[in-house]
């Protein structure tokens, strides 16, 4: 058979069109010419379209002067070539700043293994911890000590509230840690920020969304990698880096992560707005009085939680937020309260 180079192909559909008489075989020939170039522009563009990463202060996001308190060690550091991901960056940070990051996180383990569950579980403790646990208090270690290091005031939301006040841990089948931090603190982690990764290399990695100021549900949904996605089920990557409602996240593997939520002040600086969650119909607005960090324990970490923590609990688990909705019986975690699990 022979073989038609490009301007024989463009010959015979010259032919072809001439050869034309109806109005319907134009259409028919338009409509299929449309459908060919969808295909290709979708299949051989937009699956594999990468978000152009910006220097944030050139979008002006970044307010230089929010990150003045103890931000000179993140203005000055320079990451050697080698050290390219978050683990490193944040053993080399601490290298940087004279403190011992091993003898740390053994005073934080000492405390840790002092901690009881607490008896509102169950009088029954044979039930084992979820198997997500140890993932999530390996990530919450690397998020306590890199706040701690770079000065972010954040507090402690949701269940890993409920767990810091119940029992200072963590609820033994909960699914992620969430903390809340002012979004003028942003700056103080960029150079801790991981891009172009996969989830699959059973590493942490910090992301922050480079649209973090715009409001969530705009936000590009990008990847880990850096691919652009059209979101789950489309022919485009999805992962945990590709969902757009928090500020931001700190990741291990394909589930687990600690989520970063942004918050600012309002109204004269008296009422605190979360950035983003607002999908499960929450308010999303604290007085400041209530929100005003306090120091707390959780996992072992000296850590911040709301002075007040009854307002934004009692919002989402009800005035009984305090007791556990499973108990350990007879060696299984037994739901004993409506509150869905997804809040937790």
């Amino acid at each position: 058979m022979r073989l038609l180079n490009s301007s024989s192909y463009a010959c015979v559909w010259f032919h072809e069109i001439r050869m034309m008489r109806h109005p319907k075989d134009f259409i028919v020939v338009a409509i299929f010419l449309m459908l060919g170039f969808y295909f290709l522009y979708n299949n051989g563009h937009h699956d594999k379209r990468e978000y152009k990463f910006k220097d944030l202060k050139d979008q002006g996001i970044i307010d230089e002067r929010a990150a003045d308190k103890n931000s000179t060690l993140h203005d000055s550091l320079v990451f050697p070539s080698h050290v390219k991901y978050f683990t490193s960056k944040l053993e080399y940070a601490y290298s940087k700043s004279g403190t011992d990051l091993q003898s740390l996180q053994k005073k934080v383990e000492d405390r840790r293994s002092k901690l009881k569950r607490s008896p509102k579980y169950g009088e029954d403790q044979s039930c084992a911890i979820g198997d997500r646990i140890p993932g999530l208090i390996k990530l919450f270690d690397a998020w306590a000590h890199m706040a701690d290091l770079f000065n972010v005031r954040y507090l402690l939301i949701y269940g890993s509230l409920v767990g810091a006040e119940r029992d200072r841990n963590i609820v033994p089948y909960d699914l992620d840690v969430d903390v809340m931090m002012p979004e003028d603190d942003v700056p103080k982690l960029l150079k801790m920020v991981d891009r172009h990764f996969t989830v699959d290399d059973n590493k942490i990695h910090l992301t922050i969304h480079p649209e973090y100021k715009t409001y969530w549900r705009k936000r590009t949904k990008i990847c880990c990698n850096g691919e652009i996605s059209r979101g789950p089920g489309s022919w485009t990557c999805w992962d945990q880096c590709a969902v757009p409602n928090p500020l931001g996240r700190l990741i291990l593997g394909h589930k687990l992560h600690v989520g970063i939520i942004g918050y600012k002040m309002i109204e004269s600086g008296s009422v605190l707005k979360m950035t983003c969650h607002e999908e499960y119909g929450f308010s999303t607005e604290y007085k400041w009085v209530d929100m005003i960090p306090k120091d707390c324990e959780f996992l072992g970490h000296k850590t911040y939680c709301p002075t007040n923590p009854d307002p934004m609990s009692q919002a989402i688990y009800g005035k009984d937020w305090r007791d556990p909705d499973r108990k350990c019986k007879n060696g299984k975690w037994t739901k004993i309260s409506n509150v869905p699990s997804k809040y937790y």
